[in-house]
């Protein structure tokens, strides 16, 4: 093999690789027109909704979509019921509170009214004993008719006594106060124990 002969077969190489790489660029072009054709034809599909790659992650999303609404209506439902619970639950609550309430006032208020009878009662008890023998003390007094040591029958004969006897020398006056006092005393000391037991 000449150089001549390794000339004209290196041409034909060229040549061969030249047309190669023509068609080659030639097929390149026809598949990217083609993939275009197809991604233009799959894009107005999906804009059409028609596409199968996009209705069927469209169902799957829909039917989460319709699953999710359907939970989303019971839990509401369940939250208005439990809602409604407490809103009469709270409403009950408040009217044994109120009942409770309104009876321990009734109680106390009778308690003191009661008490305030029972100070009154035993006030007027004792003004009343002690007022009486004042009464009786000073009408004594006025009938009393005054002793006049000229006049022998107009004296006060003494009084006889018989048996054992102790003669105190206190005015009428200190023995009601302290009666009253120990009455008093008494009715307190009662109270306390009633209230103890």
């Amino acid at each position: 093999m000449d150089e001549a002969e390794c000339e004209r077969r290196r041409i034909e190489c060229l040549d061969d690789m030249a047309d190669l790489e023509r068609q080659f660029s030639l097929l390149k072009e026809q598949l990217y027109r083609e993939r275009m054709t197809q991604v233009a034809f799959k894009l107005e599909e999906v804009r059409l909704g028609k596409a199968p790659e996009y209705l069927q992650p469209l169902e799957e999303l829909q039917e989460n979509m319709r699953i999710r609404g359907e939970v989303a209506g019971v839990l509401q439902k369940l939250r208005i019921i439990n809602i409604h619970n407490k809103y009469e639950a709270e409403k009950l609550a408040a009217a044994q509170n109120y009942e409770s309430e309104k009876i321990i006032l009734r109680d106390n208020l009778q308690n003191e009214l009661e008490e305030k009878i029972r100070r009154l009662e035993e006030d007027r008890n004792s003004v009343d004993v002690t007022s009486d023998l004042w009464n009786e003390q000073v009408n004594h007094k006025k009938n009393r008719r005054k002793a006049d040591p000229m006049n022998p029958d107009k004296r006060r004969k003494p009084i006889t006594v018989s048996g054992p006897y102790i003669v105190y020398m206190l005015r009428e006056e200190d023995i009601l106060e302290d009666w009253a006092i120990i009455k008093r005393a008494l009715k307190a000391t009662k109270r306390k124990s009633e209230l103890l037991v």
